[in-house]
């Protein structure tokens, strides 16, 4: 196994969460993040960090008075199933293009059972993103505009379309986990975002953000006619604290809030979500000029209009090297920056590496990338000189 210099070798870590944060979350001591306070007090929900994080987040996200944030326990599969649980009346549709629009569409919209229609639309063989729409006036339509897995996005276009083609009665939900805070996105035309905190904002794992509209969030106590909700996805209680006191149901992990408190800030000092957007942009952009003048790696999405520049997936093109090889040779490395390496996600079949785009991974521009880079051809150039 080749072994790297460590002048080479990066410092940030490349992985789709939970991943790279900013310095400030990094060197700051725990005991400085409220962690051991009372999630109940009011200088620390009502007039406090809660409020604060929600405010910062609202500005940030440029979303209207109205709307409210919810701070959910769990990560994003926790908000996935609360949102349908809540707010499926009798029919949902969606896109199915990847592993985790693939868990709400499917896995999680099942455990509603046979009484509620589903119209989801999967990405046929040799399509990245489906070609069928959904049903726009299904009571919830669910939609990833960036999905994790392949690294596929919904174009702008089509967001806006499903935002004009929706029925009367009809929700708009958006999981947004690998792009809020990163990607630009049309301003106001969802009902629902959700997303866990843990990718472009930077923070631990096992924290998630639910934003509703006030048709939503009427909606939470209409769906009370169609099924019981469990205790702890219930969300007409978590509305009621967050509208009132800026507090949670349960107990949260105060500790992420802070870090996604100071995650906000720092954007929002720094330029905003138009900046943040630009800078994963940059990341993308240093990773597609590398992979353009190699023989040996080109972008798994062709159509730059379906392409993710968040988490952004290479195909590796010659295949006597194996993505494994170079993820294993990364972790033989023994930095705990890429001790899980730079490799595809589990369910995808190409031969591939997806690396993480968001704007923490390098706030100063692309040399973290270009550390990386080099290391793969260093990888590469050693496996090819061993397969001969």
């Amino acid at each position: 196994m080749i072994t790297i210099p460590e002048e080479l070798l990066p410092t940030s870590t490349f992985t789709c969460g939970p991943s790279q944060g900013h310095p400030v979350l990094r060197e700051t001591p725990i005991s400085k993040t409220m962690f051991e306070r009372s999630h109940r007090a009011k200088d620390v929900s009502t007039d406090g960090l809660y409020k604060e994080a929600t405010e910062n987040l609202k500005k940030l996200l440029s979303l209207p008075d109205d709307y409210t944030v919810i701070f959910f326990l769990g990560g994003a599969t926790p908000a996935l199933d609360a949102v349908m649980w809540n707010l499926v009346t009798n029919s949902v549709s969606g896109l199915s293009f990847g592993a985790f629009s693939k868990l709400w569409c499917q896995k999680i919209a099942s455990r509603l059972g046979d009484s509620v229609t589903k119209d989801f639309k999967e990405a046929k063989e040799g399509e990245f993103f489906p070609s069928e729409k959904p049903d726009f006036n299904a009571s919830l339509v669910v939609l990833t505009p960036n999905e994790t897995s392949t690294g596929v996005q919904i174009p702008d276009e089509y967001l806006e379309n499903a935002w004009k083609s929706r029925g009367e009665d009809t929700l708009i939900a958006w999981d947004c986990t690998s792009c809020a805070g990163g990607r630009d996105l049309p301003k106001n035309i969802f009902d629902v975002m959700l997303f866990s905190m843990q990718k472009c904002f930077g923070v631990g794992g096992g924290s998630s953000v639910i934003i509703l509209s006030p048709k939503a969030v009427k909606r939470v106590e209409e769906v009370k006619k169609y099924r019981t909700v469990p205790y702890s996805l219930d969300l007409a209680e978590a509305v009621k604290k967050a509208q009132e006191k800026c507090q949670t149901v349960n107990t949260p992990s105060t500790t992420n809030i802070w870090m996604f408190n100071e995650a906000c800030k720092w954007m929002l000092d720094n330029g905003g979500l138009a900046a943040m957007d630009g800078l994963c942009r940059q990341h993308a952009q240093a990773i597609l000029d590398f992979a353009r003048h190699s023989d040996y790696l080109a972008p798994l999405i062709k159509d730059e209009k379906y392409r993710s520049y968040t988490t952004l997936t290479l195909e590796v093109t010659d295949p006597a090297i194996k993505d494994a090889d170079i993820s294993a040779a990364l972790k033989a490395t023994g930095k705990a920056n890429l001790a899980d390496g730079v490799k595809k996600y589990s369910s995808v079949k190409q031969n591939s590496l997806r690396i993480g785009c968001f704007p923490f991974i390098d706030i100063h521009g692309t040399q973290q990338y270009e550390k990386l880079l080099k290391c793969i051809d260093l990888i590469v150039k050693d496996l090819r000189a061993n397969n001969k």
